[in-house]
């Protein structure tokens, strides 16, 4: 089989289960990488990628990670590669937002979609470690970034909140 035919059987494959706006996405992206636009993501463009996003890797981690999804050992990453790639980034990512939400919906016990102060505490009564109240009302500043006395989803997922109260 040509290597035309196989990357073409492999695409179809890996985007099989994503919407045609998810390919047009990853597309867009892969692109924005691409930044000779040979249609491969070398070790150089995905450490230039990685600094746009404030992530530095050095040239040997930009190795491991294109060895970790090179399926046709050319030492870079193909748009199918990228397309396994990010689909697996995106399922943890998937995966740790409904976990921060499910620890979300067990602090907020009145289902109002926020998190109070003596929500909080509550939640923070259960764990060994003892917190006095200004320790708690320390932490729910912290997390309080817009200062409107409680926390939302997302004050919440970006805090330090599931790992004070659920140790995460």
């Amino acid at each position: 089989m040509s290597a035309d035919k196989k990357s073409k059987r492999l695409l179809a494959e890996v985007t099989e289960d994503l919407t045609q706006e998810q390919i047009e996405e990853f597309k867009k992206a892969f692109s924005s990488i691409d930044l000779n636009k040979d249609g491969k993501i070398s070790k150089k463009e995905l450490v230039e990628a990685a600094k746009l996003l404030g992530i530095n890797i050095t040239l040997e981690e930009s190795k491991k990670l294109i060895e970790s999804v090179d399926l046709n050992k050319d030492g870079n990453i193909g748009f199918e590669e990228y397309v396994l790639l990010m689909k697996d980034t995106f399922l943890q990512i998937e995966l740790n937002c409904e976990r921060f939400r499910a620890s979300f919906m067990l602090i907020d016990k009145n289902n109002d979609g926020v998190i109070s102060f003596d929500e909080l505490v509550r939640a923070l009564a259960f764990k060994k470690e003892h917190h006095d109240l200004n320790k708690v009302r320390e932490i729910f500043s912290a997390a309080d970034t817009d200062g409107d006395g409680t926390i939302n989803f997302k004050e919440f997922a970006t805090s330090s909140l599931p790992s004070v109260v659920f140790g995460e």
